[in-house]
């Protein structure tokens, strides 16, 4: 029962999926065959699967050696991030789906920038990653939630920020920003079998008012941005 429940509720809750829209906005872009997208933190390939199937040149890069050579033994074009310091490439689009997150901002700041670096001038960078809420720090390795204006103050070229300065200068040039049912937390029935499973069933309920409303009645809790690297 408590299966059906989660199965219903994610289908209820999926109006439009991120990886819906990180397609779209790759797509947008219309790369060549010349072109080159690197997804970062490819992990088991989830994205870089669809991304090549579009027919678009995608090499993935994770630091778990382990993904890699799963990907790898799937077909995917991926390398680990010792690899990737060995080589000189640069790209057209840089992918950074959920990792911003999992860094504190000294380090973010020169993750990004080392990545950055690879980024052709006039290249784009996707950046999917989700907002604070109740189970922002369910997630294991979660560290900090970034929203885009955080990002623009230290990579936008203002002078916002007096602690990060980044090498690199990127501008937003467009954003969506994802939306999910209203949902009950902090109910032990929503852990643990042997409690009431009321709490899951009124979950079901707000999942799908939610889809009724056409994500009307519902919050956000996720965005993502195409942003442009510009000259500094």
């Amino acid at each position: 029962m408590n299966g059906v429940i989660k199965k219903i509720i994610s289908r209820l809750r999926d109006i439009r999926s991120e990886e819906e829209k990180i397609l779209e906005f790759i797509s947008s872009l219309r790369l060549s065959s010349t072109q080159a997208l690197l997804d970062i933190g490819c992990g088991y390939g989830n994205k870089l699967k669809p991304i090549q199937a579009l027919g678009i040149n995608a090499v993935g890069v994770d630091a778990n050696a382990v993904l890699i050579q799963r990907n790898r033994e799937a077909g995917l074009s991926c390398m680990t991030s010792e690899e990737f310091k060995q080589t000189d490439d640069t790209y057209d689009v840089l992918l950074m789906s959920h990792i911003i997150e999992h860094f504190m901002p000294e380090r973010l700041l020169e993750f990004m920038d080392s990545y950055l670096d690879r980024l052709k001038l006039g290249g784009h960078l996707i950046i999917a990653t989700p907002l604070n809420s109740p189970y922002f720090y369910d997630d294991f390795d979660h560290i900090k939630p970034y929203h885009p204006v955080g990002i623009d103050m230290v990579f936008g070229g203002s002078e916002l920020q007096v602690q990060y300065y980044a090498r690199n200068c990127i501008q937003l040039q467009d954003l969506w920003f994802r939306r999910e049912p209203l949902k009950l937390t902090f109910f032990a029935g929503l852990y643990v079998k042997k409690h009431s499973r009321l709490p899951k069933l009124i979950n079901l309920l707000l999942a799908l008012l939610f889809r009724l409303s056409f994500g009307v009645i519902g919050k956000t809790n996720g965005w993502i941005g195409l942003y442009k690297k510009v000259a500094k």
